[in-house]
C-alpha cells in the first residue's frame, strides 16, 4: 500500500505541476506510464531519488544547508567521509598521496571540517595532491579557494568555473573522460551535466577487505531546466552507464546521501563503529547500479512528456541551488 501510494503521489505532483503550468490537459498518459514503469524499477532503498526525479516540483530539502560536520568515517580499505551529515566531502587514499572530492560551503569550512577531518584519520593534510569537484553549487564547491592558496590543483568542468568566476588556469579545467593519475589509482571523469551545465561524475576503484571494486561518485543527478537539460542529462546518463558496464562498475556515492540515499547515510553515520565482516551498504552490484541510472532516465522522460505539454522547465524545487 505505501508503494503504490508513493507511485500515486509522484504522478498526482506531475499532474499538479501541468496545471501550475498551463498545460492543456491534467493528465497526461505517456507521463503516467513512465511514472509507473519508475516506480517498478525503484527498489525501496531508492524511493527518495524516485520521488524527487519523478516530480517536477519535489519539495526542498528543508534540512540542506542545516547540517553540521559528520565523524570523519572509513567506508572502504582506501575511502573515507569528511563531509556534512547534509552535503558530502570525501577522501580518496593512493599510493603517492591523497586526493579530496567536493570542498563544503567556504573555505573556513574546508578548513574546519575537512580538514580536521583528515587529521581525525590519520592522515596529513600535506599529502592532499589533487581536489576534483563534482560541480559549481557553493555546497561542494564554495570551499575550493582554500586549497588553491595553499598551492594544490582543483580541478572542475569549464562550464561550472563560471560560476565561480572563472578556472585560475587551463590546468584546471576538466575534460570528459579525462584520466587522472594519481599513484597507483585513476580516476575517471564523467561528463553528466544536467543539475548545472558542468556537472562531473567520477569513477574509481575502491577496496573492501583487499577485493577491489569500482566506484561512481556523482555530481547530482536532478536536471534543473527545460527540456534540452533534461535530454543532456539522460544522455549524460547513458554515457555513465555505458562506461560502468565496461569497468564493472557496482558502488554508488551521493552527493547528498541523507536526502538521496537515507540508507546510505546511516551507513555513513555507521561506519566508525561497524564490524568487520558487515556487509558494506555501498555495494550495489552492476546490475542494481545499472537499474538505478534507468529508474532516473525513464523519471526524467516522464517530465520532458509533462514539459512538452506544458511549456514549462524544473524549478527550485526539484533541483535548487544547494542538491
Amino acid at each position: 500500500m505505501k508503494r503504490r501510494g508513493l507511485a500515486c503521489s509522484a504522478v498526482a505532483l506531475l499532474a499538479a505541476s501541468a496545471l501550475a503550468s498551463g498545460a492543456a490537459a491534467a493528465s497526461n498518459p505517456e507521463a503516467d506510464a513512465l511514472i509507473k514503469q519508475a516506480f517498478n524499477m525503484a527498489e525501496p532503498r531508492f524511493e527518495p531519488a524516485f520521488e524527487r526525479n519523478c516530480s517536477t516540483d519535489a519539495p526542498f530539502p528543508l534540512a540542506n544547508g542545516r547540517g553540521g560536520p559528520a565523524v570523519p568515517a572509513k567506508l572502504f580499505d582506501n575511502f573515507y567521509y569528511v563531509g556534512r551529515t547534509d552535503v558530502g566531502a570525501w577522501l580518496l587514499k593512493t599510493s603517492d598521496g591523497l586526493v579530496v572530492i567536493d570542498t563544503l560551503y567556504t573555505p573556513e569550512e574546508a578548513e574546519k571540517t575537512i580538514i580536521a577531518g583528515i587529521r581525525k584519520l590519520g592522515f596529513d593534510p600535506a599529502q592532499i595532491k589533487l581536489v576534483l569537484i563534482t560541480h559549481g553549487h557553493t555546497d561542494h564547491a564554495g570551499g575550493w579557494k582554500y586549497f588553491n592558496q595553499k598551492g594544490i590543483k582543483v580541478m572542475l568542468g569549464e562550464v561550472d568555473w563560471g560560476l565561480l568566476g572563472g578556472a585560475p588556469g587551463p590546468d584546471n579545467i576538466l575534460r570528459d573522460g579525462q584520466v587522472l593519475k594519481v599513484g597507483d589509482t585513476s580516476i575517471t571523469a564523467v561528463f553528466t551535466p544536467g543539475h548545472t551545465p558542468g556537472t562531473f561524475t567520477y569513477l574509481f576503484p575502491v577496496f573492501e577487505r583487499g577485493q577491489k571494486h569500482m566506484a561512481a561518485l556523482t555530481g547530482g543527478v536532478g536536471p534543473r531546466g527545460g527540456i534540452p537539460v533534461h535530454q543532456g542529462s539522460i544522455a549524460g546518463m547513458e554515457h555513465l552507464l555505458e562506461l560502468g558496464r565496461g569497468v564493472g562498475l557496482d558502488v554508488l556515492f551521493l552527493p547528498h546521501e541523507a536526502f538521496e540515499d537515507p540508507m546510505g547515510m546511516q551507513a555513513i553515520l555507521d561506519a566508525p563503529t561497524r564490524k568487520p565482516g558487515t556487509p558494506n551498504t555501498f555495494i550495489l552490484g552492476q546490475d542494481r547500479l545499472q537499474n538505478y541510472g534507468r529508474m532516473l532516465e525513464t523519471c526524467w522522460k516522464a517530465r520532458i512528456a509533462l514539459l512538452q505539454a506544458s511549456r514549462g522547465e524544473v524549478g527550485r524545487g526539484a533541483g535548487a541551488p544547494a542538491p
